[in-house]
């Protein structure tokens, strides 16, 4: 079996955690004229992307600076949140892919593929932002990152640390999100311990040949001797008898018929 480009369960790297509801920017205007909305009523959309962009970058980008940059091109939606189609040029802005997945409300169909979509898209690196339907993360709408740590779907809320909204029920969530993001963090959440099948090849030579070359243990000498005399080890070309190396069911048929020859069992 051919190794995978990874020796290890792919994971992301936990992102940078925001919340919109914070003191420090919580009661700062998110708004158009004609409203009164504050980034801890209406920033979920872009702290999602403060989250990621800081992550990513590894600049700061605050809630409050992905507020404004929101205000400032166009995406604050007059007494609603933030429009749809606000996060992919706030993540070009910085280099980053983020594409929607697709238009299908996915919003009571736990069951429908987009779900899982997503899921192996975290599995290869991706992080997602989702918008969340009524139900137990909001209202009416509210946006949330996701990523994949140790087998599971995380979520970063940027309105709640509560366990149930972090850890949420998998097919509850799969109830209310009603559609996607992707951002590619690939390159970001690449295993540092990466190994492609020729780099292990060649690793898995290196030490066999090595193991080949170690001297036999002291323990064993007079065993050695033993099969030696009667012709049960032969070793390789070279006359090496390689008694540290590993022993291959081939070899292992080698020897079991030299023995059986030697002491007249065939």
């Amino acid at each position: 079996m051919r190794l995978t480009s990874r020796l290890v369960t792919a994971m992301n790297k936990k992102p940078v955690s925001y919340l919109q509801t914070d003191s420090r920017w919580a009661k700062k205007p998110y708004r158009v004229p004609g409203e009164n909305s504050t980034i801890g009523s209406a920033g979920c959309g872009p702290s999602c992307a403060a989250m990621l962009i800081s992550t990513l970058t590894g600049k700061t980008y605050t809630p409050e600076d992905a507020c404004q940059w929101s205000v400032d091109h166009g995406y604050k939606a007059l007494n609603q949140g933030t429009y749809y189609a606000y996060f992919e040029p706030q993540f070009a802005a910085f280099g980053i892919s983020c594409k929607m997945l697709n238009w299908e409300n996915t919003y009571g169909k736990p069951n429908h593929p987009n779900h899982e979509k997503v899921v192996e898209k975290l599995k290869e690196g991706y992080y997602a932002i989702a918008l969340m339907n009524k139900g137990l993360w909001t209202s009416s709408g509210h946006f949330v990152v996701l990523w994949w740590q140790d087998g599971k779907v995380r979520i970063n809320d940027p309105a709640s640390t509560k366990d149930a909204r972090i850890n949420g029920d998998i097919q509850t969530f799969r109830s209310q999100a009603k559609y996607y993001w992707l951002v590619d963090a690939r390159a970001y959440n690449k295993e540092e311990d990466e190994v492609t099948q020729e780099q292990f090849d060649k690793m898995m030579d290196n030490w066999l040949s090595r193991k080949a070359e170690e001297p036999a243990a002291d323990w064993s000498k007079e065993h050695r001797e033993w099969a030696e005399q009667n012709g049960l080890i032969a070793g390789d070309t070279n006359g090496r008898k390689m008694y540290r190396s590993f022993t291959t069911r081939e070899q292992m048929m080698v020897f079991l018929h030299r023995f059986a020859e030697r002491f007249g069992l065939v």
